[in-house]
C-alpha cells in the first residue's frame, strides 16, 4: 500500500512540495540583491545598453566604460579586468523577475514560491517525458522505469541550491521548456501532426531565451536521432535540422548581441575563443558533475573549494570517479540490451558537455540528471529485480553493489532534500553584511554626497554593500571605493594635497580577489592607471609573483574636502573606524587590524 502511494504521479509532487518548503525561508542571495536594485525605478545602477530586458543578467557586460562605474559605486574592485564579462541573454527569465517585483517586491518568500512552482511542473513534465521514450513493446524492466526515475529526479538534493536560489531561476524555467520541447518531439515522431513538431521548436526557442542551458535540449534531441530513431541515425538527425538552425540562429544573435563570458576564468570558460582551456578542464568537471548526479558529493565542493584547496578537491574527484565507476559496471549489460537507456545515457553525457564550460555546482545539473535519474532507476529495477536474467554469475555483486546505490538516491537524497533548500541561506550567513550599515558612520554625519575609501574590508561583504543598502532603502554615498580587502598590513600616507599612497607588503589581490581578474593571463604593472571619476589609482610596485603592492591614489578633489573619507573596517567590533587624513607629511595611517 505504501509502495503504490509513494510510486504515484501526484505523491511525488505534492512530497517533493514539501521537501523543498525549506527554500520559502532562505531571502535573498548573491544576485538577488543586483536584481532588487536594477528592477528598482530609481535605480543608481543603470541597465547596460544591450538586448536584455532589465540587464538583470548581463550587468558586467565588458564595456570599460561601464566596468569602471560598477567600481565608483563599489560593485566590483579597483583591479578588476576592464574586460570582464559576465553577460547572459535570459528575457524570458527576466521577465519572471519583473514580474516578482511588481506584484510582491517585498516579499522573497513569494519569489521562492514562483521557483518551486516551477520546479513541481517540471518534475511532472520530467515523468510524461519519461514515459514518452518507453519502447511502444516496454520489457518488465523497461515498465517500471519512468516512475522510479521521477521519484529520484524530483526529490534529488543536487535540486535544493537550484529551487532556493531566486536568481537561479532561468535554470528551472530552461529545464522545463526544454523537457516540453522533447515531449513534443516525441510525441511528432510516434504521431506525425506537425503541430507537436511546430511546438518542439517553440519551446525550444522559450528555453534558449530563459537560459544558456536550454542548449543541452539539443544534447537529448541528438542522442533521441542517434540510438531511437527507427529509420537510423543519420535519417534521425535530418529530422532535428530545423532544431539545430534554430538554436544556431539563436547563438548568432548571442554573439551579435555581445553576450557570453570573457576574462573570467574563475567562473566561467568560453569553449570557442579558449578551446584549448576548455578542454583541459573538460574531463575534471565531467567528473565532479555526473559524480555530484550519481553519488552524494556536490560538484561544487570540486568546482569552488577545490581552486583553493587542492586536497579536498582532489578527494572529491577521486570520490565522484569511484561512483562513477561502480555506476557504469551495473549499467553496463542495460546498454547492451537496451536502447532507451542507451538514449538516456548519452543524452545526459551530451548534455554535460556545454555546462563544463562553468565551475561545476549542482544549479546545472537538471538536464543532466534527467539522463541521470532514468539510468539510476532503470540500475535499482535491474540489480534488485532482474539481476539473474541480466547479469549471471555476477547476480549477487550486482545486488549488493544496487542497494547502497538505491540507498543514496531513494532514501538519502529525499533527505538531504531540505537542508539543500536552505543551502542558501547557509551559504548567506557566511558572509557578513554589517559593513552595508555603516555602523557609526550614519548616526554621525550621515553618507549621502560622501566619497567613501574603504579598506580591509572582506570582498564579499565590500562588494554587497551598495546592493544592500538599495534593498534596505537606506541612502548611498556618491562614491564607494573599494581599496584592499584583505586583513593585512597596509599602510598609507598623504604626499600632496590630493594624493595618497597606499602599501600592502602582501599584495592587493590575493586569494578570492583575483576572482575579477586573472593576474597570469592579465597582469597588473608598474605604471598602469585605473581612471575612476573622481580618483586615478596608479600601479607604483608589483611583486615578484605579479601581485601589486603599493598604489597612488590621485582625487580629484582635495582631501582636506569634507566629504572624503577612509574608512578601515574593524572586524572584530564589527564595525568601521573612520581614519584622519594627515597634513602632507611622512605620517603613516596603520591600517592593519592588531593580531
Amino acid at each position: 500500500m505504501l509502495k503504490k502511494w509513494l510510486l504515484n504521479p501526484l505523491s511525488i509532487i505534492a512530497l517533493a512540495f514539501a521537501l523543498s518548503l525549506p527554500a520559502l525561508f532562505t531571502g535573498y542571495f548573491g544576485d538577488d540583491y543586483m536584481h532588487h536594485a536594477l528592477l528598482q525605478e530609481s535605480s543608481p545602477i543603470q541597465k547596460p545598453q544591450d538586448l536584455s530586458l532589465f540587464g538583470l543578467f548581463s550587468f558586467v557586460n565588458g564595456d570599460t566604460t561601464r566596468t569602471l562605474q560598477l567600481m565608483d559605486l563599489g560593485l566590483l574592485p579597483w583591479w578588476t579586468n576592464p574586460d570582464l564579462k559576465y553577460a547572459f541573454w535570459r528575457p524570458i527569465s527576466e521577465i519572471t523577475h519583473w514580474i516578482d517585483h511588481r506584484l510582491w517586491p517585498s516579499s522573497p518568500e513569494l519569489m521562492h514560491a514562483q521557483n518551486i512552482a516551477w520546479y513541481l511542473l517540471l518534475i511532472y513534465l520530467v515523468h510524461v517525458l519519461f514515459k514518452s521514450s518507453l519502447p511502444n513493446k516496454a520489457s518488465a524492466l523497461s515498465a517500471g522505469i519512468p516512475i522510479l526515475a521521477m521519484l529520484i529526479y524530483g526529490l534529488d538534493s543536487s535540486h535544493g541550491f537550484t529551487v532556493s536560489w531566486i536568481a537561479n531561476r532561468n535554470s528551472l524555467i530552461a529545464a522545463t521548456f526544454g523537457v516540453s520541447s522533447l515531449i513534443f518531439y516525441i510525441r511528432w515522431y510516434h504521431q506525425g501532426r506537425h503541430s507537436n513538431y511546430i511546438l518542439s521548436l517553440v519551446f525550444l526557442s522559450l528555453s534558449l531565451l530563459a537560459a544558456e542551458f536550454g542548449i543541452s535540449t539539443c544534447a537529448y534531441l541528438g542522442a533521441f536521432a542517434i540510438f531511437m530513431d527507427k529509420d537510423g541515425p543519420i535519417k534521425g538527425l535530418t529530422y532535428i535540422i530545423p532544431h539545430a538552425a534554430l538554436t544556431g540562429l539563436w547563438w548568432l544573435t548571442y554573439k551579435v548581441g555581445n553576450f557570453g563570458a570573457a576574462n573570467a576564468d574563475a567562473y566561467y570558460l568560453d569553449p570557442i575563443a579558449s578551446p584549448l582551456l576548455f578542454l583541459s578542464t573538460l574531463g575534471e568537471r565531467l567528473v565532479a558533475l555526473i559524480g555530484s548526479q550519481w553519488g552524494l558529493i556536490p560538484a561544487e565542493v570540486f568546482g569552488f573549494i577545490g581552486p583553493s584547496n587542492p586536497v579536498v578537491g582532489n578527494v572529491a574527484l577521486i570520490i565522484g570517479a569511484v561512483f562513477i565507476s561502480l555506476t557504469l559496471l551495473l549499467l553496463t549489460p542495460l546498454l547492451k540490451q537496451y536502447a532507451h537507456i542507451r538514449f538516456w545515457f548519452f543524452g545526459m553525457l551530451f548534455a554535460a558537455l556545454p555546462v563544463c564550460s562553468a565551475a561545476p555546482h549542482d544549479r546545472v545539473l537538471l538536464f543532466i540528471g534527467l539522463g541521470g535519474s532514468y539510468c539510476a532507476a532503470a540500475i535499482i529495477i535491474a540489480a534488485l529485480k532482474h539481476a539473474q536474467e541480466l547479469y549471471g554469475n555476477f547476480a549477487l555483486a550486482a545486488r549488493l553493489t544496487a542497494y547502497p546505490f538505491a540507498l543514496t538516491h531513494l532514501i538519502l537524497a529525499p533527505l538531504l532534500m531540505p537542508l539543500m533548500s536552505y543551502s542558501t541561506k547557509i551559504w548567506s550567513a557566511q558572509l557578513d553584511l554589517t559593513p552595508a550599515l555603516f555602523a557609526g558612520i550614519d548616526s554621525t554625519n550621515g553618507v549621502e554626497n560622501k566619497q567613501f575609501i574603504l579598506f580591509n574590508v572582506p570582498i564579499g561583504s565590500a562588494l554587497a554593500i551598495t546592493t544592500t543598502r538599495v534593498v534596505q532603502n537606506l541612502p548611498l554615498p556618491d562614491k564607494l571605493w573599494v581599496i584592499s580587502t584583505t586583513d593585512t598590513d597596509t599602510t598609507v600616507s598623504r604626499i600632496s594635497d590630493n594624493q595618497l599612497l597606499a602599501s600592502k607588503p602582501t599584495g592587493f589581490i590575493t586569494g578570492a580577489e583575483q576572482a575579477t581578474r586573472n593576474l597570469q593571463s592579465k597582469p597588473i604593472n608598474v605604471g598602469d592607471t585605473v581612471p575612476l571619476n573622481g580618483v586615478t589609482i596608479k600601479i607604483i610596485k608589483v611583486s615578484t609573483q605579479g601581485h601589486p603592492t603599493e598604489i597612488l591614489l590621485t582625487f580629484k578633489d582635495s582631501l582636506d574636502d569634507s566629504n572624503v573619507t577612509l574608512l578601515n573596517w574593524n572586524p572584530e567590533g564589527k564595525k568601521f573606524e573612520e581614519i584622519d587624513i594627515p597634513k602632507v607629511s611622512n605620517q603613516y595611517i596603520f591600517l592593519a587590524s592588531d593580531k
